[in-house]
């Protein structure tokens, strides 16, 4: 499926499932609905939402870190009409009406699937450049088959997820010769009409211990950026990572084979414009001042999205769930201090 009615196929990717939808502007996607992944979404932002209490025990709760969570849509419906017109009107009644779709997220009679309605973290790059990075050793849940469960323990067995608890399931980067002249041909492969390189899960699995670091090297190694854009940006990220690190130890949840997201902006005419200045965390999607007018709020929202350089999210939840009295995530917190680790040597 190509399209739901003005819909289309999200365009930048550097891993995950198919069936990812975007609309015109590309403000928001449209992620294939499961019921795991809808309760984990509204269990934590039901939780998270109250701020007063989160200033004084959590500098970022853990939505913070998360695609902001709209609501679940129709295959069927259609969002604006090319342009963002009408967008925020369309999710305001998503989120109003959420709580009466719990049950209805299997395609329905006339074979029309659910979808979750989720902030496109993409929105508002250029040129972004993307890596997508598995967290923990454990990759399966209980609910997995035995044949599952082999399959995916061989996975981490022979990879960096069972050593270093992360592994790169791929990246989405600006052709740089150089660089992609060193890696071997059924690691990667170059868009014919762009000037973009995907690297696959191939490329990823066959990293070791002694070598993640140098692929994590490559996703910096941008032939448009100078040496002083790409060191901010491995500060930034080491920033990130210690901040989301505090968030994961006060955080009673598990997520199996959740994954960080990094995005950079890969043109520098949109680093010229914003003076090389970067935001630690990116803006809240909704903006909670009722006074504004709806049809300033669209434009507000475009613009709000347009002030990040670079961003790390934490994404997938199909295998997550909320676990009051079970303590923090070890399989994540190990990944997440291996990580730290090689951003301190950059």
């Amino acid at each position: 499926m190509d399209t739901v009615h003005n819909f289309k196929v999200l365009e930048h990717k550097a891993a995950g499932h198919d069936g990812t939808l975007t609309e015109g502007d590309g403000l928001l996607i449209f992620k294939p609905a499961l019921p795991q992944e809808l309760e984990f979404y509204k269990a934590v932002q039901a939780k998270d939402m109250s701020r007063e209490e989160l200033s004084s025990s959590q500098d970022a709760p853990l939505y913070s870190w998360m695609p902001t969570y709209l609501g679940v849509l129709d295959e069927g419906a259609k969002v604006g009409n090319g342009s963002n017109a009408g967008l925020l009107e369309v999710d305001r009644r998503l989120s109003e009406s959420t709580d009466n779709l719990d049950s209805t997220l299997q395609p329905q009679a006339n074979g029309e699937k659910k979808y979750l309605v989720l902030e496109n973290l993409l929105y508002g790059f250029r040129k972004p450049n993307i890596l997508d990075i598995k967290l923990g050793k454990i990759l399966y849940d209980s609910k997995a088959s035995l044949e599952k469960r082999e399959r995916l323990k061989r996975v981490s067995d022979e990879t960096t997820s069972g050593s270093l608890c992360f592994r790169i399931c791929g990246m989405k980067i600006q052709k740089n010769p150089s660089v992609l002249g060193h890696l071997l041909p059924e690691h990667y492969e170059e868009e014919a009409e762009t000037d973009y390189a995907f690297i696959n899960k191939l490329y990823g699995r066959s990293r070791t211990d002694h070598n993640v670091a140098d692929a994590i090297e490559l996703f910096f190694n941008n032939p448009h950026l100078s040496d002083t854009r790409k060191h901010q940006l491995k500060k930034m990220f080491l920033k990130r990572l210690q901040l989301f690190y505090n968030t994961i130890l006060e955080e009673e949840v598990r997520m199996i084979s959740s994954s960080l997201l990094f995005i950079y902006e890969g043109d520098p005419k949109r680093w010229d414009l914003l003076h090389d200045t970067d935001q630690l965390m990116r803006d809240e999607f909704i903006d909670s001042d009722e006074d504004d007018d709806e049809e300033g709020e669209d434009e507000k929202q475009k613009d709000k999205k347009m002030t990040c350089l670079s961003s790390m999210s934490l994404i997938d939840f199909a295998h997550a769930e909320v676990t009051p009295g079970k303590g923090y995530d070890e399989n994540v917190i190990e990944g997440v201090e291996n990580l730290l680790g090689i951003f301190m040597k950059f």
